[in-house]
């Protein structure tokens, strides 16, 4: 910890934690799906914040915690570091927002799975390890009154925007664990908010189909030089923290590209990848989504690319 970056509390998750002069987060520290960081800069009476909570519950306990830094209607720009709907769902919530994403995530928004979907599949649960690995995980969200919200305003490659009298610098990040990721920078505080770019203590989600891509990301993370980057999930990280996650994808791509040409079957590269590479880290079942983006890469045809069959094959690895 850095004289720039103030002292972090330990405090019960749920909670908001000064990071610098002027950043903060909201940490759940921990890895379960759907339990996502949020965060927020503030300066001279403005306000932006850093994607909002799965539900509106969630998100309106963090709004309430905001207020004991500044006032909700100072909160003039929503920044959504991607689409998924633990880090979307609460938008709604901040109407008077600009709401901003890359040209990228904003396209990927048509392939999100709502609410009422994702409602129908968790409290059915269905047929097989799929059902009852989405029920298992998602079950206890409520999803009632979400009318998803998407972005009125988007931008490519890197834009600069002013919070007050500081500096913030938004980075496309391209496609990487979604369709399109953006990484929100204070480069004067060496502060990062890296949405799901980053997972601390778990293994990455890779939707996108670029493990490649995240990869990439990781390495834009650390060439901005901050010092402090606040995950998608779990606790905060450091500079050796984001460098351990890139090391392991890249592993993880090089061994799965080698299955890929000896023409082992998914499935059970994915099974060897998850015996090798799970070590402590939570949902190991994930790296099934790692292989199969390595394998699509690689060239193999037939690799799923639905979230259907993503989740069908996590749940296989998580029997």
């Amino acid at each position: 910890m850095t004289e720039r970056h103030k002292e972090i509390p330990l405090v019960p998750t749920p909670g908001l934690r000064p990071l610098s002069a002027s950043s903060w987060a909201w940490l759940h520290d921990r890895t379960d799906w759907g339990y996502s960081n949020s965060g927020f800069v503030v300066s001279e009476g403005q306000a932006l914040l850093v994607d909002t909570q799965f539900t509106l519950q969630a998100t309106e306990e963090l709004l309430t915690a905001v207020e004991s830094v500044c006032l909700r209607e100072e909160i003039g720009l929503l920044v959504c570091t991607h689409q998924n709907g633990d880090h979307t769902w609460g938008n709604q919530l901040l109407a008077g927002a600009e709401i901003i994403t890359s040209a990228s995530g904003a396209a990927g928004l048509c392939h999100e799975m709502g609410p009422e979907q994702l409602t129908t599949l968790a409290r059915s649960g269905g047929p097989g390890a799929a059902g009852a690995y989405v029920a298992r995980h998602f079950a206890h969200f409520d999803f009632t009154g979400i009318t998803v919200t998407g972005p009125t305003r988007t931008f490519q490659g890197r834009e600069d925007v002013k919070v007050g009298t500081v500096l913030v610098e938004l980075i496309d990040l391209g496609a990487g664990h979604s369709a399109g990721d953006v990484a929100v920078h204070v480069p004067d505080e060496g502060v990062v908010f890296a949405g799901d770019a980053l997972f601390s203590g778990a293994h990455m989600v890779v939707w996108s189909g670029s493990l490649s891509g995240c990869i990439g990301a990781c390495q834009m993370l650390l060439d901005t030089g901050a010092e402090l980057f606040v995950p998608g999930h779990g606790p905060l990280l450091d500079r050796r923290g984001v460098s351990e996650i890139r090391d392991r994808l890249a592993r993880v791509a090089e061994q799965a590209a080698q299955y890929a040409r000896r023409g082992v079957p998914l499935a059970e590269a994915a099974r060897r990848i998850m015996a090798g590479h799970a070590g402590t880290w939570a949902h190991p079942e994930r790296l099934f989504t790692q292989t199969a983006a390595a394998y699509a890469e690689a060239g193999v045809s037939g690799v799923p690319s639905s979230t259907l069959a993503m989740v069908e094959g996590m749940a296989s690895l998580a029997c």
